[in-house]
């Protein structure tokens, strides 16, 4: 499989990314097309992708607990947060616990940004007690390093 071009706009919005992180994140670092930084228990990764025709989004979204088994009360609790969350939906993906919020690239402030990296990483990190409690699993941080 071939490998796409970035659009202009997706070029756009990635030197972007870059500069805000550079003004507001004391450390990242880039993993092939998308960034992380690292957030107590968790990671948060950001990254700027092609959406549709002239068009991009900014995914910024952080595992919460790794190595979870799907069960109709884990499933449960995820619909319970996301009807409590204004930033983020949560998700079970290949037995990992996420938090994802998207925002349109084009229109991406500094403000917007920041507002939705910080309470991306608040609430993943924020979470890790109780769903390891309820469901098992671990953090990244103990899967990473």
């Amino acid at each position: 499989m071939q490998a796409t071009t970035p659009s202009r706009e997706l070029l756009i919005l990635r030197e972007k990314v870059q500069r805000f992180l550079e003004k507001d994140v004391e450390e990242f670092r880039t993993v092939d097309d998308r960034y992380e930084v690292a957030y107590q228990q968790t990671r948060v990764a950001i990254h700027p992708i092609d959406w549709t025709t002239q068009r991009t989004l900014l995914r910024v979204l952080a595992p919460i607990v790794i190595d979870v088994k799907p069960s109709p009360a884990l499933y449960e609790r995820l619909s319970e947060l996301n009807n409590t969350t204004i930033f983020g939906k949560y998700y079970l993906l290949e037995d990992t616990i996420y938090i994802e919020h998207n925002l349109l690239g084009e229109s991406l402030d500094r403000e917007a940004f920041r507002a939705t990296l910080a309470s991306v990483a608040h609430h993943a990190d924020h979470l890790v007690p109780a769903l390891i409690a309820e469901f098992g699993g671990h953090t990244w941080s103990q899967h990473d390093g």
